[in-house]
């Protein structure tokens, strides 16, 4: 297997806009500053601890607050119409913290995994941790290819390899934005079956959607829940500083992640943040929160895909994402990813090269514009000085 190529963005480099002063930066699929509902979480924070702060400010139940998962099984009722008791969720630590539970508690060092190509490059970090062994399978504009991943697990099959799970970002894609097809769903799901293979579905951006209606989820095709762990966060829907996120499963599935030794010590996934959240969310205030963000990226992703139509010299091409924040750019050979981010920073605009985000390789003409932090005269001027970087160095000597 190659050796994946190793990242030189410092990931903390100015963290909010992701490239320095000054720079028009693409990199981050960060929340708008203005999207954040600060005078309701203050509201919601005073709420849980005048009426509960001796419970808030305690250590908390290992599976979570019961009144938040009460919230998110009303909440997958309205919007899916799945009917899921207690026993079949938990809250964790956001999206990160449930994917380190599932590989630490699923999986033993080397096991084998197959992820999507490309694939979100912090997920790859995160499996890498537990030391365990990546294989790609392709995507196209409908999403992961079934044929691929069949003969995937064939040719794992054959070499005395059998794959733990798949990890899928099955509706608006990071980092292409592509959405899973409705037809190929019951087909991974017969698949994965056949196979004894296990779905890890993110699906963090799944109340993001700008057009359309989102599919019905691997985990509710999945009738009997045996196959699919699905993981939300409030991370892109309230506030990623919150920590906060949730799994379903079958319950016994749950409930190993939740009687785990570091759930037990810990006292649950962020009590306190639980309980403000949970007070938010009883007021009504999330529904209508959601819809106003959905206003907002739309807005950004409609000045992104307009500023591409306009302003990209000729065989450049890219994805239209129907939510989430991501647009996925392809140069045509012999433009590279990283020389062009070098020269476009001269320019004052930034993104992140497409190879971080796959396991074995690839990636080397593709580049990632995360448009949900900069605002429309931003994304504007940025994709106008990225093209014309891009047709500069296109023009011959």
């Amino acid at each position: 297997m190659l050796t994946p190529p190793q990242s030189d963005f410092d990931p903390l480099r100015d963290v909010q806009a992701g490239g320095g002063p000054g720079m028009r930066s693409f990199i981050y699929g960060h929340l708008a500053p203005e999207a954040f509902p600060i005078t309701d979480l203050i509201a919601a924070c005073e709420q849980a601890l005048r009426e509960g702060g001796t419970l808030a400010l305690q250590y908390g139940p290992a599976q979570g607050y019961g009144p938040l998962i009460d919230y998110l099984r009303v909440k997958i009722q309205r919007d899916e119409g799945l009917s899921l008791s207690r026993d079949h969720l938990t809250i964790t630590a956001g999206c990160a913290g449930a994917l380190d539970a599932i590989a630490r508690l699923f999986t033993k060092p080397g096991d084998a995994i197959l992820v999507e190509a490309p694939t979100y490059h912090d997920a790859l970090s995160v499996f890498r941790d537990h030391d365990l062994r990546l294989f790609q399978v392709p995507m196209d504009e409908d999403g992961l290819i079934i044929e691929a991943v069949a003969q995937r697990l064939e040719d794992l099959r054959r070499a005395g390899e059998r794959p733990k799970f798949l990890y899928t970002i099955a509706n608006f894609q990071n980092p292409t934005g592509v959405t899973l097809s409705t037809e190929r769903r019951p087909q991974l799901i017969a698949l994965a079956r056949a196979h004894g293979l296990r779905i890890i579905e993110d699906d963090v951006y799944r109340d993001l959607c700008y057009e359309g209606d989102v599919p019905l989820s691997l985990f509710a095709l999945d009738e009997t829940h045996e196959t699919v762990i699905r993981v939300g966060s409030f991370s892109k829907i309230l506030a990623p500083g919150l920590r906060l996120g949730w799994v379903t499963a079958a319950p016994k599935i749950i409930e190993r992640m939740t009687h785990c030794g570091l759930r037990s010590m810990s006292g649950g996934a962020n009590p306190f943040a639980s309980h403000v959240v949970a007070a938010f969310c009883a007021r009504g205030l999330l529904e209508p929160h959601i819809t106003h963000l959905r206003e907002i990226y739309r807005a950004r992703r409609d000045a992104t895909l307009a500023a591409l139509s306009r302003s990209m010299p000729p065989g450049i091409t890219w994805t239209h994402p129907r939510g989430g924040f991501f647009v996925w750019i392809t140069l045509p050979a012999p433009l590279l990813a990283r020389e062009v981010i070098t020269a476009a920073e001269q320019r004052g605009v930034t993104c992140l090269p497409g190879d971080l985000f796959f396991a074995e390789s690839g990636g080397e003409h593709n580049l990632r514009l995360a448009f949900s932090y900069l605002s429309l005269e931003d994304i504007t001027q940025g994709i106008a000085a990225l093209s014309d970087t891009i047709r500069s160095l296109s023009e011959p000597e």
